[in-house]
């Protein structure tokens, strides 16, 4: 009867390692459950074997310990990173009232989400969430994202946008130079599934951007910003592209991805922040010094500044599209930063060492920076710097050896200092050409 003392009990122990298998089995939920085997249906057969191919196999032991460590592993991540923003429940969601003239004391009717009118309604099916808006975004319906993204893409090519004001397609920008051309690569834009490599393979592998950019007299004045497209795209390349270009023509780039931030060489320039840290940073180490400019430690107060040099933005605010100079002091980065000597040293090791006249390093130093071979009229002053480098070196020891030190990666103890540095300068000048830092 209800509420009666239990008398009488016996316990059961086993050290069995599949003893407890039926209680986790899927239809042992509140206890042990025997079901004759023709009373069990397809259904819970396909349960039954899922569970025992997960969970007891011994021939799977091997994977579901992988998918163990795996998993423990994502739980640390997810753990250790900032939580995924999620949509409160509709009760617990604030709402939100027209202010009259802007004031919050004075409240007029209460309003929901939704899309400018201007613009095609969401679904009428489609809950008014974030997920409805980022399919409304790509929808085939709503052609401004395709065309915004296709125009950023064109610019990042051709170096000037269809449309001239990226960051505005608005009444306030300009309209495109060429709207049909825009409407066609937005339409084969979405056509590829969003896909922006092969976006990118068509327009480099276009006509118009295969042209020659050599400027003649009667283009600039027909054309003077190349808005008609009328030759090939000439521009210098962004800040961060200057400093890869140069670690990858020499063979120091990096390629690592992911992870945290890079610090390459700055200069010291004891300075502190508002609360009195300092902003001087150690410098990586190693090859984690020469990862990709993208992975560059930034801060706003402190910008990194040989990239400030070639115009990249402070990122105190969205820059979506870039000013570019031409400065003395761009030159002087180019040719004296640690970064971009320490890039020519290498450079210089790579020639001397696939080569065995002064010809054939300067052949191999030209090719490894331009991707071309030079020609006669162009070699011929390479070797009268490498021949007029090579008797000052000669003649100045001290000055050899302090062109070719090299802390981090000393020069191989086989290679003639007066030589490695005269061919130092010849790849500083390579390094610095015209060809280099333009991209035509």
């Amino acid at each position: 009867p209800g509420g009666a003392p239990l008398r009488q009990f016996w316990i059961a122990a086993t050290r069995a390692p599949r003893a407890t298998d039926p209680w986790r089995a899927p239809r042992a939920r509140g206890g042990v459950r025997r079901t004759p085997a023709g009373e069990v249906t397809p259904e819970e057969q396909a349960q039954l074997l899922d569970y025992y191919v997960r969970d007891v196999a011994p021939e799977f032991r091997t994977e579901r310990t992988r998918i163990s460590t795996l998993q423990r592993a994502i739980d640390e991540m997810m753990r250790q990173t900032s939580p995924i923003m999620r949509e409160l429940p509709a009760d617990k969601q604030r709402k939100t009232h027209v202010q009259l003239r802007g004031s919050h004391l004075a409240l007029g009717e209460e309003v929901g989400p939704g899309v400018p009118a201007v613009f095609p309604p969401l679904p009428k099916d489609a809950k008014p969430d974030r997920l409805a808006l980022a399919r409304w975004l790509t929808s085939a319906e709503n052609p401004l994202t395709a065309r915004v993204l296709a125009n950023r893409l064109w610019e990042s090519v051709f170096g000037l946008g269809l449309v001239r004001t990226a960051e505005e397609f608005g009444s306030q920008g300009e309209p495109p130079s060429h709207p049909e051309l825009l409407d066609w690569l937005a339409v084969e834009l979405v056509r590829g599934g969003w896909d922006q490599k092969k976006f990118l393979r068509m327009l480099v592998t276009s006509a118009a951007y295969r042209q020659n950019s050599r400027v003649t007299p009667a283009a600039l004045e027909a054309d003077p910003e190349n808005r008609l497209l009328s030759r090939g795209p000439r521009f210098r390349l962004a800040a961060e592209m200057v400093r890869d270009q140069a670690l990858a023509a020499s063979g120091l780039l990096n390629p690592k991805m992911h992870g945290p931030s890079a610090r390459p060489f700055q200069p010291a320039f004891g300075l502190s922040a508002a609360f009195g840290s300092a902003l001087d940073w150690k410098t990586s180490t190693g090859d984690e010094r020469h990862r990709r400019g993208l992975y560059t430690e930034w801060r706003r107060s402190s910008p990194y500044p040989s990239m400030v040099t070639f115009d990249a933005p402070n990122r105190e605010v969205c820059t979506l599209r870039r000013n570019r100079s031409n400065t003395p002091l761009q030159a002087l980065v180019t040719l004296n930063d640690p970064v971009y000597v320490e890039a020519a040293q290498a450079l210089a090791r790579t020639m001397m060492e696939n080569g065995a006249t002064a010809a054939e390093r300067a052949r191999h130093g030209f090719r490894c920076v331009l991707f071309r071979a030079p020609s006669d009229a162009e070699l011929k002053p390479l070797l009268a710097l490498h021949g007029q480098s090579l008797a000052a070196y000669a003649a100045a020891p001290d000055q050899a050896a302090a062109a070719i030190a090299n802390v981090e990666n000393p020069p191989p103890p086989s290679l003639p200092p007066a030589e490695l540095a005269a061919w130092i300068t010849v790849a500083n000048v390579l390094l610095n050409l015209d060809e280099t830092l333009m991209k035509r």
